[in-house]
């Protein structure tokens, strides 16, 4: 039930940013978050530029593998959350790649603290993929006994 609703909501706010936004940073919170719209044709960092067809394809493959493990096997809470959250994230820049031939980024970390002042313009799937694998990072693990 999470990833359709993630999904809907991230397209939402991508319509909402190519609707009201542009590539002039607007603050939304001071000087730490920015909301920025950027069109964009490859993966994070700047990396396959222009490759968003084959990455619209790998981005669906794994989502949809995803959904298809969460639908046939019970997980722990924090793994399902986990897995639920890049689905719906991949999902959602996939959908965007495809559809569009770009991904639609809107938030903009556009600070001066090192390390953050460069980092890249992302968008709500971007924050799912993110947290997912952080939870799936450091969800327990159980051992196996032998």
């Amino acid at each position: 039930m999470l990833v359709p609703l993630l999904l809907a909501f991230d397209q939402i706010l991508k319509l909402w940013a190519l609707e009201n936004l542009s590539p002039i940073p607007r603050p939304l919170l001071g000087d730490l978050l920015y909301l920025t719209l950027v069109k964009n044709t490859g993966a994070g960092f700047g990396l396959l530029q222009d490759k968003a067809q084959i990455l619209g394809w790998v981005s669906l493959l794994v989502g949809g593998v995803l959904l298809y493990l969460l639908g046939f096997r019970r997980y722990p809470p924090a793994v399902t959350l986990g897995l639920s959250l890049v689905a719906a994230g991949a999902l959602g820049n996939g959908v965007d790649r495809l559809g569009r031939g770009f991904v639609v980024d809107y938030l903009d970390l556009g600070t001066q603290i090192p390390l953050i002042a460069q980092f890249p313009v992302f968008n709500l799937a971007d924050v799912c993929v993110t947290l997912g694998a952080a939870l799936l990072l450091l969800a327990p693990r159980k051992r196996r006994r032998y």
